[in-house]
This record gives structure tokens, C-alpha cells and sequence, in this order.
């Protein structure tokens, strides 16, 4: 692997040059969907790799795709000392490695007055708010359903004539990461096994999350009907959701929520035999990481952020108010309770190529 995870704080960086440099987004799922105007920038770099200014959880999924120097930034949250930070480190990574051109895949103040202050020649960003002046190259944003979020990354580099062959996310995992899932599933007693995971979870809001009471009926009937176990999976705001789930089964899960690291998360997910999950970003890696997932759309809309994958389906039944992108639901999440376990089920057999 040809990927170096740093982090701004140390001193001793090693400088040079780069062709091209890329704000990646924040949130892990769009992150996911970036990846194949990622790797195509990494292709048809002459410089070497393509250097990356991601959050914490966007280094981890860059760092495994070839090609690229990954270094995280801070996030800067609602601190405007934080926005400060934020704008000088990113643009002194900027000054250092000297792209000719950096492209921004958010919509953010922040992310544009990084590539200003990083005195990159030309900057590619999207048409969004009065800073989208920081850019010299403006693109156009899709919008909510009119163009998957994928297409408007891959847009950004096309707009310099750099073409995107696959716009599949694929992500490849280690070797320390299969080791790492292994450790964890050997732990409960699930090494070579057959299981699904679960994620409950939707950091976004729980307009986004299906009943756990009914995952966990799924959960029920995939280890009866299929015979397979049940994994749960999240971070630590999914706790109480993947708690739900866990005590709400009648038969045996593992919750491994907020228990393990995302080297073991992607090792755990490459080892299963399938994914169900709400719109979230463990939806959007694992399908990257070529398994059979079924996602679970609600509030937002498949058209926009669904995986980019024939092993993924997306289940969405739309209601006249939907999507409406919205946190909370106002009419007492109406929308998730549309997806049927039996629609769960039969969707799972399809990705895995049992059937309908």
C-alpha cells in the first residue's frame, strides 16, 4: 500500500511537489462516494500521489486507496478559533506540498479559504455561497436527487479534462485489517462463521433509522430462515440503537458497537455475508468493500446518496413528503415504518444472488 496517515500537528513533514490536491468530505459516507475522483485524479497523476486533507474517519477510508498521501485536518466545529486552526493547517499543507491544482469536495467557508490561503494556482470547488469566489474554477452542485452525489465529485475533476473510467467507490482492505476483524470475530466466537451485520444507526438524525424493534425482527429471520448470525455495528452515538436491537432479538447477536477500531470494522465487514444498514456511512463502506448490502432510505433519497454498486439495493417507499432531508421527522417518522421485514429479507437474498 502506497499510502502515508499523518497528522498536522507533527513538524517534521516531508515537503514537495504534487500535481493535485483534494479537501475530501467530512462525513465517512460521502467520503466513500469520492473515492473514484480520488483514485482517478491518482491515476493520471505524473507527480506521484494526490494529496489528501480529510477528517479523522475520511484519512481512514483514504488511506487505503493507492496512490494517494493522506493528512488529516481538524474539523473545526462551531469555534471560530476552530475555523482558524482549521484554515491555517490545511493551508499550510497546501504551501508545503505546492499542487498546481486542488480541488474542494465540500461546501464548506472553511474548506474554500484553505485553498485560497494555501496560494494553490487554480482551485476547483463547487458553486456554493459567497465564498465559492475563493475558487477559480466554479462547479455547478447536482442537487438533492437531480445527480448522485458520486457524479458531482466526479465532476470536479472532469472539469480539468481528467476522465473517471470506474465510478464505483472500491476500497481494499489490509492485510492488518483482516487480521484485526479475525481477532475480533475469534473473540465471539464467530471465526469462520457465517454472519450479517447490522448497522441501526444514522449519525444524521432519526429521521434516517428504521425501528430497531424491527431490525431486530430481521435479525430473527435471518437466523432461522438463512442460518446465518448477527453482527451489530456503529459508533458511539449508535449505542442505544444498537442496544435496541440487541435486546429486542430472540436469538443470539454480538453488538459490537463502539467496541471496536475502524481497522477491525473493515475487517469484520469484508468477512460477512451481507449488510443491512440505514443510510449511514457503514452502509457506503461496506458496499466500497464489495459486500452485498441492502440499504434503507427514509428521509433522504436513494437517487442521491445510494451505494454506487449492482451488489448494493436500496429500499425506499415514497411517501408524499419524502425526502424531505429533515433530522427529526414532524409526523412521527411516518416513513420508516414503510419498509416491511419481509422487504428486508427478500432484498438481502437478492444482493447475495439467492433470488427474490
Amino acid at each position: 500500500m502506497s499510502t502515508t496517515l499523518a497528522r498536522v500537528a507533527s513538524k517534521d513533514k516531508p515537503s514537495g511537489h504534487v500535481a493535485f490536491a483534494a479537501r475530501v468530505p467530512n462525513w465517512l459516507g460521502d467520503a466513500v462516494l469520492a473515492v473514484p475522483a480520488v483514485r482517478a485524479l491518482a491515476d493520471c497523476s505524473r507527480r506521484g500521489r494526490v494529496l489528501v486533507l480529510a477528517s479523522t474517519s475520511s484519512a481512514e477510508v483514504f488511506s487505503r486507496v493507492t496512490g494517494t498521501l493522506v493528512f488529516t485536518v481538524k474539523t473545526p466545529g462551531a469555534n471560530v478559533f476552530g475555523w482558524i486552526q482549521a484554515i491555517h493547517d490545511g493551508s499550510a499543507l497546501l504551501r508545503r506540498f505546492r499542487p498546481v491544482i486542488v480541488f474542494s469536495m465540500t461546501k464548506s467557508f472553511t474548506s474554500a479559504a484553505t485553498c485560497l490561503g494555501g496560494m494553490v494556482p487554480r482551485r476547483v470547488g463547487l458553486e456554493n455561497g459567497l465564498w465559492r469566489f475563493f475558487y477559480t474554477d466554479r462547479i455547478s452542485r447536482g442537487g438533492s436527487g437531480r445527480e448522485h452525489l458520486a457524479d458531482t465529485y466526479c465532476r470536479l475533476v472532469e472539469s480539468i479534462g481528467v476522465g473517471v473510467a470506474d465510478r464505483v467507490p472500491r476500497i481494499n482492505p489490509t492485510q492488518d485489517d483482516l487480521k484485526a476483524g479475525e481477532s475480533v470475530l475469534r473473540s465471539r466466537g464467530l471465526a469462520g462463521g457465517r454472519f450479517v451485520c447490522f448497522f441501526p444507526g444514522a449519525r444524521y438524525g432519526p429521521a434516517k433509522r428504521w425501528d430497531p424493534a424491527r431490525f431486530a425482527l430481521l435479525g430473527d429471520a435471518i437466523i432461522a430462515k438463512l442460518g446465518f448470525a448477527v453482527v451489530i455495528l456503529g459508533g458511539r452515538e449508535d449505542l442505544a440503537a444498537c442496544r435496541a436491537v440487541e435486546t429486542q432479538m430472540n436469538g443470539k447477536s454480538a453488538n459490537l458497537c463502539a467496541e471496536i477500531d475502524f481497522s477491525s470494522l473493515v475487517g469484520t465487514l469484508h468477512l460477512s455475508g451481507g449488510v443491512v444498514a440505514n443510510d449511514s456511512g457503514g452502509m457506503h463502506l461496506a458496499a466500497a468493500l464489495g459486500i452485498p448490502v441492502v440499504g434503507l432510505f427514509f428521509s433522504t433519497y436513494p437517487e442521491w446518496t445510494k451505494p454506487r454498486a449492482p451488489w448494493a439495493e436500496a429500499l425506499y417507499n415514497k411517501l408524499e413528503c419524502s425526502p424531505c432531508f429533515q433530522r427529526d421527522c414532524p409526523r412521527g417518522n411516518t416513513c420508516t415504518e414503510t419498509i416491511s421485514i419481509e422487504e428486508g429479507l427478500a432484498a438481502l437474498g437478492r444482493v447475495r444472488g439467492e433470488g427474490s
